[in-house]
């Protein structure tokens, strides 16, 4: 009879707390067990475990613990950036949306049942990675997920993430989640801690191994997903481009420094120009031929929070680190902006010296204040796709705003803690907003002055564009709560 995952206490209450409350109590039982001193952090990880614990993987990415876990890590960081009670909104809504999934018949529940290793104790590190990579091959995820329980205990993370990549990144142009779901729960478990790495890692493994979606329909997302096939089966192209033309010359440069901004800069202004957002590689792998760094690289194209983690881990194998930095423009969601990246990078000149003078508490009201005013959009009422969706032109207004806070050096922290506030009054995207808030806060403090602007600046753009949407069902009733 096979026994359940279970925690040790105080843990196992609140997964059961996450898993047994009634979806219309969520909200205010989760702000009454914060208000009486249960951590925001653990309330993240009971989140976590709950959703991977008790649902089920769909067939695609849109449901059980891909996107709740992968939002965990911008999260823990969003809440530590707020003040007073506003610092428990990420939870709040966290823990609202694996109810939510745990309680959907699409999804849940589901059950989790405790492994034994089964011998593998006794294998030696090389041995059990073999294995580990053979059972992710031939999909057979119980026996990638024994692997893994045995790997925790005698290996590096670094280790692991570098099998699980050579399943992820090649099918990044099939679903950017093979991608994106391995490496946030990683820095979910670097936020949070790793003693519950041996449950919250192993969805990631059912994800990776099961049959990838290769149908497709006569539309534009059918369109891009018979490109993403192309581009997988084609990965080897992208191999022979970090191999010949980069590594064949001997190691290259990894960190950057003020002797490569000229170069950078180019390589941005080269990006920005790209027709085909999928064939961004070449250019890359050319500055690169041509002694940009590797770190220069991820800072002309700002890959964001997932691909600068992976550059940063000491133990993946640079030809790995090469590969993420190349494939990113493969991605199936990224080759989406092929038909909406169609407003320049900042406003005009003459349109920010129009602009009033305000202070900067003045000017940080404004802009909160353009976006919460954009026009709301009921996604209920949606007939389409949600990729259909753009954002309206007079989110530009906000983008002038925030452009002149970053040119009369204003101080980011205010701004960001401000943008992180709106990013909590999503009840939509279902952890993305966190994701990208995220991401431009971690983008902005890497990259060097000139170019910092950009990200501040996409961080309003990104709030204008998310703080209309409607119904939300989640942040109302928390606010409420705060403030009373």
């Amino acid at each position: 009879m096979a026994q359940l995952v279970t925690f040790d206490q105080p843990m196992e209450r609140l997964v059961r707390f996450v898993e047994d409350t009634p979806p219309a109590e969520i909200v205010e039982a989760t702000y009454r067990e914060l208000e009486s001193g249960a951590a925001p952090r653990e309330m993240l990880m009971a989140a976590g475990l709950a959703v991977s614990r008790s649902t089920e993987l769909p067939n695609q990415h849109h449901g059980g613990p891909v996107h709740p876990v992968s939002g965990l890590h911008a999260l823990s960081q969003i809440g530590a950036r707020l003040d007073g009670a506003t610092a428990f909104l990420p939870a709040i809504q966290s823990v609202a949306l694996a109810n939510k999934h745990v309680h959907s018949p699409a999804m849940g529940p589901g059950v989790m049942a405790a492994l034994a290793m089964d011998g593998l104790a006794e294998k030696s590190l090389a041995e059990l990675l073999a294995g580990f990579e053979q059972a992710l091959e031939k999909r057979i995820a119980p026996t990638a997920e024994r692997h893994l329980l045995a790997l925790l205990k005698v290996s590096r993370p670094d280790d692991i993430m570098e099998v699980l990549l050579r399943v992820a990144l090649p099918r990044n142009a099939l679903d950017d989640h093979y991608f994106l779901y391995t490496v946030y729960t990683f820095r979910a478990l670097d936020s949070l801690g790793w003693e519950h790495a041996d449950v919250l890692l192993r969805p990631p493994l059912r994800f990776l191994a099961r049959h990838p979606n290769l149908e497709h329909e006569d539309s534009m997302r059918g369109g891009i997903i018979e490109e993403g096939v192309g581009l997988y089966r084609d990965y080897a192209a992208l191999e022979r481009l970090a191999d010949d033309r980069i590594l064949a010359q001997g190691e290259p440069r990894f960190d950057s420094g003020p002797d490569e901004s000229d170069a950078i800069d180019a390589l941005a202004e080269k990006a920005a120009m790209i027709d085909t957002i999928s064939a961004i590689a070449e250019p890359v792998a050319d500055a690169m031929a041509d002694g940009l760094s590797v770190m220069g690289a991820l800072e002309a194209l700002s890959f964001g929070g997932a691909r600068r983690y992976l550059l940063s881990l000491p133990g993946l194998a640079l030809r790995t680190k090469i590969l993420a930095l190349l494939s990113w423009g493969l991605g199936y969601e990224v080759r989406h902006l092929d038909r909406m990246m169609a407003w320049p990078v900042g406003a005009a000149p003459e349109t920010i010296a129009a602009l009033p003078e305000r202070d900067a508490d003045e000017l940080l009201d404004a802009i909160a204040e353009s976006a919460i005013a954009q026009p709301g959009f009921d996604l209920d009422a949606l007939s389409g796709s949600i990729a259909d969706l753009i954002a309206p032109t007079s989110v530009q207004d906000t983008i002038a705003l925030a452009q002149q806070y970053a040119a009369r050096g204003y101080d980011p922290e205010p701004f960001f803690a401000r943008m992180a506030e709106l990013a909590c009054r999503d009840d939509q995207s279902e952890m993305h907003a966190y994701k990208l808030q995220q991401a431009a806060y971690e983008e902005y403090h890497a990259t060097r002055e000139p170019y910092r602007w950009v990200h501040l600046v996409s961080a309003a753009k990104h709030a204008a564009g998310i703080a209309p949407l409607r119904p939300q069902t989640v942040y109302p009733r928390a606010r409420a709560l705060i403030d009373a």
